[in-house]
């Protein structure tokens, strides 16, 4: 499935057009290219499969001993970071941009307490990734440097996820049209569309939860206007097309009693 994917990211590299407009269609067509470079590298990267026991394969991908872990969700609030993450990881934090993947609300949380109280019962969505066939496909997020036993210690609290590398560039760099912006392979947590360990992890019924959707902005404002607009404009509800931007504007009255995003 991994190489299925990669050859059709390959293959519309060249159709690929910067919609979101974050960019010139000019720097488009170079950033393409060294994408399309470093794809061929990223194919000799391992996916893992939850529970993901054999992550010794990552960490001999990363001979320094820190891996680039992306954070896509809850991980890009520091505050929530260091719950499972080690000051140091921390403290490497930084901001950029994922390529060949979009971003939903469709992981169904069994626990949603500590993000707040009196929730509805249809608050239980929290985020996920989908790998998509084109590099046009773009989330923001950050990555960080994590030690063998922050990549352990995330493990066991991302239930149900598996690890899957991908193509990251440095935000502030292909934000300002760097000829030269950093490409660099990372790893994230997905959740299939299908059974691990004889359960189904992923839902389309259920909204975001609310303290852990305005956690995730919170964390994303630290980078500025333009990092959260793009979060929002980029982050689906479970039903892959309504996105955070356009659910914001409607009122929360009432809205979580229905059983439809």
């Amino acid at each position: 499935m991994k190489f299925f994917i990669y050859f059709f990211i390959l293959f519309h590299l060249s159709l690929s057009s910067n919609e979101d407009g974050l960019w010139s269609k000019s720097y488009q067509n170079k950033l393409m290219e060294k994408l399309g470079k470093a794809a061929a590298e990223l194919s000799t990267y391992p996916s893992l499969m939850y529970p993901n026991q054999d992550s010794e394969q990552i960490i001999k991908k990363y001979p320094n001993g820190k891996i680039l872990l992306f954070g896509y969700g809850s991980l890009i609030n520091a505050t929530s970071a260091a719950r499972s993450v080690s000051p140091e990881a921390i403290r490497s934090m930084r901001p950029v941009i994922a390529f060949g993947f979009k971003r939903i609300f469709n992981y169904k949380a069994k626990n949603v307490s500590r993000w707040g109280d009196n929730l509805s019962e249809n608050e239980r969505a929290m985020l996920n990734i989908e790998p998509t066939t084109t590099f046009n496909h773009m989330i923001n997020g950050v990555v960080m440097e994590i030690s063998p036993k922050d990549l352990a210690d995330l493990i066991q609290r991302e239930t149900g996820y598996d690890l899957v590398p991908m193509l990251v560039a440095n935000w502030k760099e292909v934000t300002s049209e760097s000829p030269s912006p950093t490409i660099e392979i990372a790893y994230t947590f997905y959740v299939p569309d299908e059974l691990r360990n004889g359960t189904d992890y992923t839902q389309t019924k259920y909204y975001p939860v609310r303290g852990y959707l305005e956690a995730v902005q919170e964390g994303a404002a630290v980078y500025g206007p333009k990092f959260l607009d793009y979060f929002n404009a980029t982050t689906y509800l479970g039903n892959g097309t309504t996105s955070v931007s356009e659910w914001n504007k409607k009122t929360f009255s009432g809205l979580l009693d229905t059983k439809e995003p």
